[in-house]
This record gives C-alpha cells, sequence and structure tokens, in this order.
C-alpha cells in the first residue's frame, strides 16, 4: 500500500516529514519500532523532523488503521504494521528482542482470562515480557 497515496485520498495533507515517516513503515515489514526508534531513522534523512511529528503520524496512521500498537509494561508502546499477523507480542526485558507469539497461545490465555472474569470477551494493547532463552 502507498501510504502517502492513501493519507491524501483521504484528505490529509503531506509535508516532507510525514513521507519520510511514511516510507519507512512502508518499506519495514513486519518490523515493530518505538517512538524513539522511528525517530532516529527519520532524522538519517530529514534533520529537520521533529518527535512530535513523529507521534502526530503515527496517531494519525492509526486513525486511518494502516498501523497499530502495543503497550509496554514499563517501556514506550511499540508501533507496527497492521497485517495478517496476529500480533500479540513478548518482549525480554534484557535485550529487547521482541517475539510475536502464536495465535493459539492467545486463544488460550484468552480463554482463561474469560473464565476467571466472566467476561465474554477479552481485547489488550499490552506486550508480554521476560528473559529470552539467550539471555538466560
Amino acid at each position: 500500500m502507498d501510504f502517502v497515496n492513501e493519507l491524501k485520498k483521504r484528505g490529509h495533507r503531506i509535508t516532507s516529514p510525514r513521507e519520510v515517516i511514511c516510507n519507512i513503515l512502508e518499506t519495514a515489514g513486519h518490523e515493530h519500532f518505538t517512538v524513539e526508534k522511528l525517530h532516529n531513522l527519520a532524522l538519517k534523512k530529514d534533520q529537520n523532523i521533529d518527535l512530535a511529528t513523529v507521534y502526530r503520524t503515527l496517531e494519525l496512521l492509526e486513525k486511518v488503521d494502516i498501523v497499530e500498537h502495543s503497550h509496554q509494561v514499563h517501556g514506550s508502546g511499540i508501533y507496527y504494521l497492521k497485517s495478517e499477523y496476529d500480533n500479540n507480542h513478548i518482549i525480554c526485558d534484557s535485550c529487547n528482542s521482541i517475539s510475536d507469539l502464536k495465535t493459539e497461545t492467545k486463544e488460550e490465555i484468552n480463554k482463561i482470562l474469560i473464565k476467571d472474569s466472566n467476561f465474554k470477551s477479552i481485547n489488550h494493547h499490552f506486550i508480554y515480557s521476560g528473559i529470552c532463552k539467550k539471555c538466560k
């Protein structure tokens, strides 16, 4: 998908910094970004991009359903492209590596939460954390 053209079609203004950010995300594949990481990559292409522009662009891209985010317990949010992946994550507290959890794992956890809470369904935007095998 061409993010810049998609935003233009929806009536949003495209600035040079916004275009840089969109291009980075568009070529990222299934990479996960903190705002700071995305900002540092954007600065390599345009020294005038400020952190607020990155936040506003991510907010807009999330609003138009192109990216989504999850929350870490003690860290910044992780942003990634919406896709066919069932984006449930676990992050290493030591090396910060991010792994996707299997859909089956999420479903089992949700079954337990539904049973224990008496809710009909469970949604979340958070990331599990722990220490990966490489760091043990």
